[in-house]
């Protein structure tokens, strides 16, 4: 009865409201005689004199109270707990950045905890077991080549050996991989030696210790060129573009393989702010300490000016480490039976991501200033919305002016507080839209989003584009645990999809003059997934044939003919339908379709009913990840699934959650992927002029020269790729459409 007790009383400290005028006394009698909150409003007319008039007076109050104060327990939490978790700070570094700032008393307590161990006692088991490698200082045998026939030597000794591999590892001026000038690169074939071969040195072109940036790509590329050879980067892809931005501008021949993706691929949901940069993996898998960039070059200078007997350790180290990390991961990759997705899938990815961040995609700056110019007044107009609405001008942008407007001025009820006062975020302006008929909280939303289109998309697009007016984005590889692929600089996935202001982005992204863009998307994949792991019969026999899945779905739920399905009915079944995917409750259902959490529930075991084996599916791969700690994808892709034995259960459901939309996403993932290769395979091999430019969720976008017959050619053969992909028991179908702009295009 805590709840009820403090819905009516209030809480001072946490700021909730309670009823005014109800103390404790009064309080603890009301609920001694009617049972709980509800019981009291159920008899409020029955409550004599004044308090009475303050019960009946308070309900908003009070409800509003118990709202604040209950303890949510039906969240989704789709994030492993332990990701959240500080424990793992490194104590010894810590205690020295805090004496440096005078901390005294802070630094000794850290500097004792990294003494005693219990750092280490408190982190999770997972980080524990990953550091449980003794860290030693590394001491590798490394040297400088600074004669092209030094170079040539060792390239003869890498294609003389039985092997043929080396890990490869480039130096640059910059992080941006398309421009960087290639200061140097390192060559390691044998765990302990390595070599740096300068390209750049202080001096520049007058530098007497380097060797000339064309005779290094030519030697280079006698391993490039060469298919028996395999090449061992981290982080490949970057150093793929940095050849092709200094004058290497073939596809390799030779075998790539990537331990940075190899890691990920191991552990796709490694904790850590960079679980898989080559410093951190060389401590906790190879446990050595090594040479940090901080260290070799100076603040506001970049690796090419640093001499090199500083630079040469620093970089062949990188290629050491790379070396004795594939050592340990391509026998982990064969012993979990992820060798064959590594390098037929992933790696057959990757410089397929490398060509088409080279290419980027032309962008029209004139379209996004037409549409800034109009988002201007619409921001104009809306600000003058404001003002009118509240009597006076302030700072919109400001929450506490906002805070000020809302809640002292016009005395709305306030949702969660935060340490700069009452929250005006975006979740606390839609639930008072819900709570309340003051216009003023949806018109602030509207404005946010027009300012947030403004700098995040209309004024940033632009200083993105390259000389030519392209945008080259960067794909993640590793940037997921699902396996998908998520892209920044910019982020394509968050462009809205659905509404008319993502639209008329998109559009901006045009075909340069004399091409067309296709656009190639899988339809409802992630459905076609669910039916094709599940086998239910109604499911699949919607896909097999052709019809509209929702309105099926409907029609089998109400039980009706599909003519006979509402626009209401397939919207619930579209909800339904892909927020089983997701563990949606009852709650969050009828809260996104605004009925009661009774008509939820019963449409949820509608549904169940109509396709039973989609919850024995869901049941069954819960059971396994139970069982072996892991979901698997139809390509075998793995995640492990922390947190499913927990007692805790919130952390349960949420595992759950995760480890039956693992197998689903994880496996569109995979589909996509396995298309992008066998598409681009097919592109090379009849040596079409069509370009893989982009991939966004489900859809692939091409650039082909405006050519009807290229243009038809293209279609059909990116279509029947795609379709082909892999064999499901139900269809792949793909809508395809070209146009001169991506907005053209759904």
């Amino acid at each position: 009865k805590i709840l009820d007790y403090l819905s009516l009383v209030g809480d001072t400290a946490d700021n909730v409201p309670g009823v005014k005028g109800i103390g404790d006394k009064t309080a603890l009698k009301l609920l001694a005689d009617y049972g709980s909150l509800d019981g009291i409003y159920a008899h409020a007319e029955e409550i004599k004199g004044a308090v009475g008039n303050k019960i009946r007076a308070g309900k908003d109050d009070a409800y509003f109270s118990r709202k604040l104060i209950m303890l949510r327990d039906d969240v989704p939490v789709d994030t492993d707990m332990e990701r959240f978790c500080t424990a793992s700070l490194r104590y010894d570094e810590a205690a020295k950045l805090l004496a440096g700032y005078g901390a005294a008393a802070v630094a000794k307590s850290y500097a004792e905890t990294a003494l005693t161990g219990l750092a280490a006692a408190s982190r999770p088991a997972e980080e524990e077991s990953a550091n449980a490698v003794p860290l030693r200082k590394n001491q590798g045998n490394y040297r400088p080549v600074t004669t092209e026939a030094e170079l040539a030597a060792i390239i003869d000794g890498i294609l003389g050996s039985g092997e043929q591999a080396a890990a490869f590892d480039t130096e640059t001026d910059s992080l941006d991989s398309l421009t960087a000038q290639l200061v140097g690169f390192s060559l390691c074939s044998k765990a302990g030696e390595a070599v740096y071969v300068p390209v750049l040195l202080p001096g520049g072109m007058f530098a007497q210790e380097t060797v000339a940036k064309e005779a290094c790509i030519a030697q280079l590329s006698r391993l490039l060129d060469s298919p028996g050879v395999t090449l061992i980067m981290h982080n490949g892809k970057f150093d793929l573009e940095v050849l092709g931005a200094n004058g290497y501008a073939k596809q390799p021949a030779c075998r790539i393989v990537d331990t940075m993706v190899a890691a990920w691929l191991l552990e796709p949901d490694a904790p850590g702010k960079s679980p898989y940069g080559l410093e951190y993996l060389g401590e906790t898998k190879l446990g050595l300490s090594g040479i940090e960039f901080n260290d070799i070059v100076p603040k506001g200078k970049t690796i090419a000016d640093v001499a090199l007997d500083a630079v040469y350790p620093y970089g062949a180290e990188d290629a050491d480490f790379t070396w004795q990390l594939w050592q340990l991961f391509r026998k982990e990759l064969e012993t979990k039976n992820l060798a064959n997705l590594f390098y037929n899938m992933e790696m057959q990815v990757l410089p397929i991501l490398a060509r088409m961040e080279r290419r980027g995609i032309h962008l029209d700056k004139q379209t996004l200033a037409d549409y800034r110019t109009e988002l201007e007044g619409l921001i104009s107009q809306k600000e003058a919305d404001i003002y009118a609405e509240t009597g006076h001008s302030f700072n919109i942008a400001s929450p506490k002016q906002l805070q000020e407007v809302l809640f002292g001025e016009r005395k709305l009820v306030p949702g969660k507080k935060t340490k700069s006062g009452w929250s005006t975020d975006t979740s606390v302006l839609e639930e008072l839209c819900e709570r309340t008929s003051d216009p003023l909280p949806q018109m602030i939303l509207d404005y946010r989003s027009y300012t947030k289109l403004q700098s995040t998309y209309v004024e940033t697009l632009p200083l993105l584009a390259d000389s030519s007016s392209r945008v080259h984005t960067s794909f993640l590889q590793t940037g997921t645990a699902t396996g998908r692929l998520s892209s920044r600089d910019p982020n394509l996935q968050n462009i809205p999809v659905r509404d008319d202001a993502g639209r008329r982005i998109r559009s901006a992204f045009t075909a340069e003059s004399g091409t067309v863009l296709i656009s190639a998307d899988y339809a409802q994949i992630e459905l076609v997934v669910l039916a094709h792991l599940s086998g239910d019969k109604n499911l699949c026999r919607a896909f097999t044939d052709g019809v509209d899945v929702h309105k099926a779905t409907a029609a089998l739920i109400y039980g009706v003919e599909p003519d006979a399905v509402t626009h209401d009915m397939r919207r619930f079944a579209k909800t339904v339908n892909f927020g089983v995917m997701y563990g949606m409750s009852a709650f969050r259902l009828a809260k996104e379709l605004g009925i009661s959490r009774t008509e939820a529930a019963q449409f949820i075991e509608q549904y169940f009913t109509t396709y039973a084996d989609v919850k024995r599916f869901i049941g069954s791969t819960i059971d396994s990840a139970r069982q072996n700690g892991y979901s698997e994808t139809i390509m075998g892709r793995r995640r492990t699934i922390r947190g499913i034995q927990s007692k805790n259960k919130l952390e349960q459901q949420g595992a759950e959650r995760i480890a039956v939309n693992t197998p689903i996403q994880g496996s569109a993932a995979d589909i996509v992927k396995k298309a992008m290769i066998d598409v681009q395979r097919a592109l090379d091999e009849t040596h079409s002029p069509v370009r893989m430019l982009l991939q966004v969720h489900d859809e692939l976008i091409f650039e082909c020269p405006d050519d009807e017959q290229l243009i038809q050619q293209a279609l059909v053969l990116i279509r029947n790729k795609m379709e082909n992909a892999v064999q499901l028991r139900v269809p792949l179908r793909v809508s395809i459409e070209c146009g001169k702009n991506w907005g053209e295009f759904h």
